[in-house]
C-alpha cells in the first residue's frame, strides 16, 4: 500500500475537468446560500464560516481521489465525492451549532403568527406588554421571544422603538 501511495504522489498529479470545476462551483454557492438563509432565520451566526479555504479543501479531496485512481483528470465524480464528505463532516457541524431545540423553534413560529395576528401594520404596543402576554400568560419561554422577535427584526416585520421598549408593527 505504501509503495502504491508513492507512485501515485509522484507519477499523477490530476487537474480539475471544466464540468468538474462547474459543478463544484455550483455546489460551493448553493452551500453559500444554504448558511446565509439559516443565520438570517436565526439569531446566531453560522459557527463555521463557509469561505475559499473551504472550497480549496475540496478541490484538493477531489485531486486526491483522481490520484487514487491514478487519473489525469478529476471529473465531476470526485468532486461528487468530496462535496458528499464535505456535508458529512463540516455542514454537519454547522447544522448541528445552529439547529434549536424542536419544541423552542416551534414556540418561535407560534410566537411569529400571534405577533402579526394581534399587532396590525401601522401599530405598536410595548415590549412589557408582548412579554407579559407571551411569557407570563402564554406559557412561552424568554428566549422563544426574544428570537421570535429578533426574526421579525431581521424580516423587516417589526422594528424596535424608544430603545427597544416599544415594538412596531411596520410589514408583512
Amino acid at each position: 500500500m505504501k509503495r502504491y501511495i508513492q507512485y501515485c504522489k509522484a507519477k499523477c498529479a490530476p487537474r480539475l475537468s471544466y464540468e468538474a470545476s462547474e459543478a463544484l462551483s455550483s455546489n460551493f454557492v448553493r452551500i453559500r446560500k444554504e448558511i446565509k438563509r439559516k443565520e438570517a432565520s436565526s439569531s446566531e451566526r453560522s459557527s463555521i464560516p463557509i469561505t475559499i479555504r473551504q472550497l480549496e479543501a475540496v478541490i484538493r479531496i477531489s485531486e486526491s481521489l483522481a490520484k487514487l485512481e491514478l487519473s489525469p483528470i478529476a471529473t465531476e465524480r470526485h468532486v461528487e465525492e468530496a462535496m458528499r464528505l464535505f456535508t458529512a463532516s463540516t455542514m454537519d457541524a454547522v447544522n448541528e451549532g445552529n439547529s434549536d431545540n424542536v419544541k423552542i423553534t416551534g414556540e418561535i413560529h407560534k410566537i411569529e403568527a400571534e405577533i402579526k395576528k394581534r399587532l396590525p401594520i401601522g401599530w405598536s404596543t410595548s415590549y412589557n406588554t408582548l412579554r407579559k402576554q407571551f411569557v407570563e400568560k402564554g406559557n412561552y419561554s424568554n428566549a422563544a421571544l426574544e428570537k421570535a422577535l429578533l426574526i421579525l427584526e431581521r424580516k423587516e416585520t417589526v422594528q424596535f422603538r424608544h430603545q427597544r421598549s416599544n415594538v412596531f408593527r411596520c410589514g408583512v
